[in-house]
Order: structure tokens, then C-alpha cells, then sequence
């Protein structure tokens, strides 16, 4: 709209300047003096400062008719933290003719009804904030956080569990094997040391029992292996392989009469019963109880039918001074086809003797 003011006044000014042109000379007097450029600028000025305050008047005249009533513009109203706030929010109304007391009337009444609104929305607030913060405190209630497992719990008792599957012997042959192991790569110390600990956990397991009163006799130990087998041998007198391995150990150092005490009472079903028999029978040999020598001899021949232990019997009833028995026996070891020929001699120069004595 200025801009259509200015355009017309800068073609008036065009086509003044053509008529002067265009008409003829006109004497000093006469002539129209020229317009100065100062008036072109201060029309221009006054003419914009028109068209501005048209179109002030104009958007506050509208601002007025989009402004809502006072009951509506109070509940719009957000808070604010202070009265100033709340009024510098507000649109100004347009400025009326009449005087300042009666304009300002309406402006305090409006202010003072903001504030009481502002206080009444700060209370809806106030009760309003726990009502929202409720939810938020109930989350962690709400989620179920699983508790922790007892870990070291659960390793003890599996570890247990795994200690109680395995029974003593069990446990003891699991060692034995690794006392084995041990004292073939030549690590004694190991060996014994699991040999130990099988026997702590089953006293009553026979190998290892031998197997460490072997060790240690080998070790030079003869004390403190025939004191194991001699605990072994009281919780189970019959105990054929122990009875052996210590009659054995005792014989070997001399006590050849503690070996035959401890072949006395021996398992006549064992599987040892053949060496225990003839490690007897020696010992009584020595000892000089040639008939029961003899009779060990005669229950070896007997259950084993071999020739040597015919004559062997026979040996020692002539020993014994027992000369049917030895008779006996000495035919007995005629029978054998595999009997040698000096044997064989010996038997005939001793069947002479005793036939004809």
C-alpha cells in the first residue's frame, strides 16, 4: 500500500517535468519556480508514517476482536512463577481516548484475577505432582529381580556328591592306580603317599596292603612292613596272601619259627595254598617237625599229583623215623614215568635199606 502511494506520487512528478518541457518560454515572472528534492523526501516520509500507523491501528484492532473473554483467558492461563510473568503474557488493549484511571480499572482487575488463578492452578499442581510420581515409585516394586544363586552352595554339594558315589574300595583302587602310575615313572615319594591314602580310606583293601608292605620292604623298611601285615593279619587271621607275604618276610631274615607259627591255621580253598603249604612244610623242615613236614608234602602231592612232592614226603617221614609211611610214599614216586634216573636210583637204594632193615 506504500508502495503504491510513492508510485503515484513519482508519476505526478514525471509528468509535471514533461509539461515544462513541452511549454513555451514564460517570463521570470510568470514562470512556476522548481520543485527542491528536500520536498520529495519529507512528502515520501510523511506519507510512510501514515500507512504505518494504519497499520498499527488495524492488527491491534484485530488482536482485540481474536482476544478471548476474561473467564476463558483464566483457565488458559499456565503457570508462571511470579505476577509480572503473568502479565507481561497478556495482550495489551488498544489505548482508548478517555482518561488514564478509567483505562487502568480493567488492567488491575485483570491482574488480581491471574494471580488468584495463578494460585489455584499451583495448588491443582502441587496435589497433582504426587499423583504422577506414583507410578514411578511403584516400578521397582513392580519388577521382580531374580535373587542371586548360591554358587559356592551348589559346588559344595556337587562336589560332595561326586565324594559320596564313590565307595571306599572304590576310592582306595582310583588311588592304588595312581600309586601304580607313580612308582613306574620311578616318583617313590607319590607312590607311598597314595598307597597311604587308599589304605587310611579302606584298611581292609588285601592289595594295597601288600602292595605297600612290599614297598617298604624293598625300601629296607622289614619293621615297618611286617607290622602291616601283622594288623592286617589280626583283623583277618586267614588272610592267605598276607600270611604268605609275612611268613615269607620272616623267613627271609631268620625268624623262621614266627613264619611257621604263622602258617599254623591256613585256608585249604585259597588260591595260595600250594605256596603256603610248601612254605610250611620248609619251615618245619628246618624247625625239625618232620612228620608234619611230611604231611604238608603228601596233601601237595595228593592235590597236585606231581612226583617230586612224593619223594619230598617220603624224605621226611624217614626223618621222622615214620619208615611204612616213607615206604609208601617212596613207591608212590616210582609210578611217575617223568621221574628222573638218579631219582629213580635213590628211591631203589632207599627201598633196599628200609625193606630189609
Amino acid at each position: 500500500m506504500v508502495m503504491s502511494v510513492i508510485n503515484r506520487m513519482l508519476r505526478d512528478l514525471d509528468q509535471r517535468q514533461q509539461q515544462t518541457k513541452n511549454q513555451t518560454y514564460t517570463p521570470a515572472a510568470v514562470a512556476p519556480q522548481p520543485i527542491h528534492w528536500l520536498w520529495i523526501v519529507a512528502i515520501v516520509v510523511i506519507s510512510a508514517a501514515v500507512i504505518v500507523g494504519a497499520l498499527n491501528l488495524w492488527w491491534m484492532y484485530s488482536a482485540d476482536k481474536a482476544t478471548p473473554n476474561e473467564g476463558e483467558q483464566i483457565v488458559g492461563v499456565q503457570p508462571v512463577p511470579n505476577q509480572q510473568t503473568s502479565i507481561a503474557t497478556l495482550p495489551k488493549s488498544e489505548p482508548k481516548p478517555e482518561s488514564k484511571p478509567a483505562a487502568e480499572k480493567p488492567k488491575q482487575a485483570q491482574t488480581i484475577v491471574d494471580v488468584r488463578a495463578l494460585e489455584q492452578i499451583q495448588e491443582q499442581s502441587a496435589e497433582a505432582e504426587p499423583v504422577k510420581q506414583e507410578p514411578a515409585k511403584q516400578e521397582p516394586v513392580a519388577i521382580a529381580q531374580p535373587k542371586p544363586k548360591p554358587e559356592p552352595a551348589e559346588k559344595e554339594s556337587s562336589f560332595a556328591v561326586t565324594r559320596v558315589q564313590l565307595s571306599p574300595t572304590e576310592l582306595a583302587e582310583v588311588n592304588l592306580a595312581k600309586a601304580r602310575e607313580a612308582l613306574e615313572k620311578g616318583e617313590q615319594a607319590r607312590g607311598q603317599e597314595l598307597l597311604e591314602k587308599a589304605l587310611m580310606v579302606k584298611p581292609d583293601h588285601v592289595i594295597v596292603r601288600s602292595e605297600l608292605a612290599a614297598y617298604w620292604y624293598g625300601r629296607g623298611m622289614t619293621t615297618r612292613a611286617l607290622t602291616l601285615l601283622q594288623q592286617g593279619l589280626d583283623m583277618k587271621p586267614q588272610q592267605s596272601e598276607w600270611q604268605l607275604l609275612y611268613a615269607r618276610m620272616l623267613e627271609r631274615i631268620g625268624r623262621v619259627e614266627q613264619a611257621y607259627t604263622a602258617l599254623i591255621t591256613i585256608d585249604l580253598n585259597a588260591t595260595e595254598v600250594q605256596e603256603l603249604l610248601k612254605l610250611r612244610a620248609a619251615a618245619a623242615t628246618q624247625l625239625g617237625y618232620f612228620n608234619e613236614a611230611a604231611a604238608d608234602y603228601t596233601a601237595l602231592a595228593a592235590e597236585y599229583g606231581e612226583q617230586r612232592w612224593w619223594l619230598a614226603a617220603a624224605v621226611a617221614y624217614e626223618d621222622g623215623d615214620n619208615i611204612d609211611a616213607a615206604v609208601r610214599c617212596y613207591r608212590q614216586a616210582l609210578q611217575y614215568p617223568e621221574l628222573g634216573n638218579d631219582a629213580r636210583a635213590y628211591i631203589d637204594q632207599r627201598l633196599a635199606v628200609l625193606e630189609g632193615y
